[in-house]
């Protein structure tokens, strides 16, 4: 490859690895978690195993990079959302939106959470580590944007208060899973409206 887009074998063994990524969520969505394994991926997808372990070495790191690319989609939106007032819940809640707005993106979330939980895990612990450290930064960030603005109380320790806003928004799209009656957006404005400074008492 010479600048630009890379070309040739390397190009197709790109795009096969993307298309790939694009159509495993429809096989976690189709069969479950019990009856997805990377040879049923293979089967559904129309590819040979040893060609999905070439590309991504387990099921597991296979549906890591679902999530991550998901991610990176709510970032994208968020950042097509232009400046202006930053509200730390409304950013959790963006990239939280952006996995249950998926048919079966949010299931698969969970499901690598719980494998996450195993201690010995090599690939989910580490990747959804690094995921809230992540997520944790980026609403300090907002926070203390907003304290210096005037929009955020100023008697609260931001890295608390981000990691209770990470907790919160996760809980609830857990809820929103087993209840979609949950009003996930009302909930994280209340979130909102908890951080803001009380009104100024009367004189």
């Amino acid at each position: 490859m010479v600048g630009g887009s890379p070309r040739g074998p390397y190009a197709k063994s790109a795009l096969r690895r993307q298309q790939i990524i694009d159509q495993a969520l429809d096989v976690f969505n189709e069969l479950g978690s019990d009856r997805t394994s990377l040879r049923s991926i293979a089967d559904a997808l129309g590819v040979t195993h040893p060609v999905l372990r070439h590309h991504f070495g387990s099921r597991e790191r296979l549906f890591l990079e679902v999530l991550r690319q998901a991610d990176a989609r709510g970032r994208e939106r968020l950042a097509g959302e232009g400046e202006g007032e930053r509200s730390a819940a409304g950013f959790a809640a963006a990239i939280a939106h952006v996995v249950m707005g998926q048919p079966g993106l949010m299931p698969l979330y969970v499901t690598m959470i719980a494998r996450a939980l195993e201690r010995e895990n090599a690939d989910s612990r580490p990747f959804f580590a690094e995921r809230f450290r992540d997520m944790r930064s980026e609403v300090v960030a907002i926070l203390r944007e907003g304290q210096a603005s005037g929009l955020v109380r100023d008697d609260i320790a931001v890295e608390s208060a981000a990691a209770v806003i990470v907790a919160i928004s996760d809980g609830l799209s857990t809820q929103w899973l087993i209840d979609p009656e949950v009003d996930f957006s009302e909930a994280m404005r209340l979130v909102d409206q908890l951080l803001a400074p009380p009104p100024p008492r009367d004189a």
